[in-house]
């Protein structure tokens, strides 16, 4: 009787699988930046230039001074971020930590600008907020 074996080693299989799953991380990481970034509301574009991506902790950190009314270098830069991941299991955080970020996302918005937000106080540019509808999108598109 024949002997049957693996075609290929279990240590190159391990390693095909691991480049894959960073592959999909990296996809999915730049599909949620992109996505935050282009439901943002843009009035100066703080918020939209606020977006950060860090790789295994947090970047806490934020600036008033980073605007962006296109998205695209906060695109650019989050991207390369991203594309630096090399292993499959990091953690990719894309956040905003702008003081106004959670009012955007969960309609906090106390003082409400006439024509800039809705009744229950969200952006009338981002009613349903940025990062919920992006996260449920890339959740009913990987599933």
């Amino acid at each position: 009787m024949a002997r049957k074996g693996w075609s290929k080693s279990l240590s190159g299989f391990a390693r095909e699988v691991e480049a894959q799953q960073n592959k999909r991380l990296r996809a999915t990481a730049l599909q949620a930046l992109s996505g935050v970034i282009e439901r943002s509301p843009v009035d100066t574009g703080a918020f939209r230039g606020s977006h950060r991506v860090s790789v295994a902790t947090p970047d806490n950190g934020y600036s008033l001074e980073d605007t962006d009314r296109s998205g695209s270098a906060t695109l650019a830069k989050g991207s390369a971020k991203i594309q630096s991941v090399r292993t499959a299991w990091e953690v990719i955080y894309v956040q905003s930590n702008l003081p106004y970020a959670e009012a955007i996302e969960f309609g906090q918005f106390i003082y409400k600008p006439a024509g800039k937000t809705t009744p229950a106080g969200y952006s009338i540019q981002a009613p349903g907020g940025v990062y919920a509808i992006t996260f449920d999108n890339l959740r009913a598109q990987n599933t």
